[in-house]
């Protein structure tokens, strides 16, 4: 019978110790100066992730020595220009490829003349193959000798 008051006790006690005399819990919280960075990628093998998933077939790449074959302009070259832009731009664009579309609307959405033409790749690429791409396409802008 003891042991039973004892742990009756002392759940009691843990329960109001949490919960204190009211006292709200707080929960993680995002820190003061947070900011999404995107980690450093591995050019070289985002090049080969790019061939790999087949990107080639909707965006050309100038300069970058990958296999021509678009079939048409259903992406945007990926050029220098992209190359400039924040890496958590390119990755979002990436992973979330309805929100922002670039170039003519009318070139580069579907059907609805809303969402993009981009094939979800979320079952297809892994978080590693998505740094290395977005580094792949950031390092298009880097001054020569750069690179």
């Amino acid at each position: 019978m003891m042991r039973v008051v004892i742990g009756i006790g002392l759940v009691a006690c843990v329960v109001l110790g949490v919960r204190g005399a009211g006292a709200e819990q707080a929960g993680p919280q995002v820190p003061k100066d947070w900011k999404f960075a995107m980690p450093a990628g591995d050019a070289a093998a985002g090049k080969a992730a790019f061939v790999k998933l087949q990107c080639t077939l909707c965006h050309k790449v100038p300069g970058a020595g990958l296999p021509g074959t678009r079939e048409s302009d259903v992406g945007p070259e990926l050029g220098p220009g992209y190359g400039k832009l924040p890496p958590e731009y390119v990755a979002e664009s990436i992973v979330n490829r309805h929100k922002y579309i670039s170039g003519t609307l009318e070139k580069y959405t579907g059907v609805d003349k809303v969402s993009s033409k981009m094939s979800d790749l979320s079952d297809q690429m892994s978080v590693r193959e998505m740094i290395d791409v977005v580094a792949f396409i950031h390092e298009l802008g880097a001054p020569a000798g750069k690179k």
